[in-house]
């Protein structure tokens, strides 16, 4: 199946997500607050962190193992979002 194609934006990657009780009520209360249901509001939430570089980084510090698969996010002047650069590749238009 093609991604996207007669689904009318319909999203079809799932991801698991397991919350602690503490976390699950603060993104049902801001999911509240921001009137979106909470699956949305957290799907929201993910898509920003991948594309934030800054937390990108953050993260492949406190717990990247192997500088070997260290990512660099890119933004093409023409793209809505960010794509991955692994450590090494030479372009980033493929």
């Amino acid at each position: 199946m093609i991604e996207g194609k007669g689904l009318g934006g319909k999203k079809i990657n799932r991801v698991g997500v397991s919350l602690s009780n503490s976390y699950h009520k603060k993104l049902n209360r801001l999911a509240v607050s921001c009137n979106k249901k909470p699956t949305s509001l957290a799907g929201l939430i993910l898509e920003r962190c991948l594309d934030d570089a800054l937390m990108v980084e953050q993260l492949q510090n406190e717990f990247g193992v192997y500088e070997t698969y260290r990512v660099l996010p890119v933004k093409k002047h023409d793209a809505p979002d960010v794509t991955y650069m692994m450590k090494g590749e030479t372009s980033t238009w493929s």
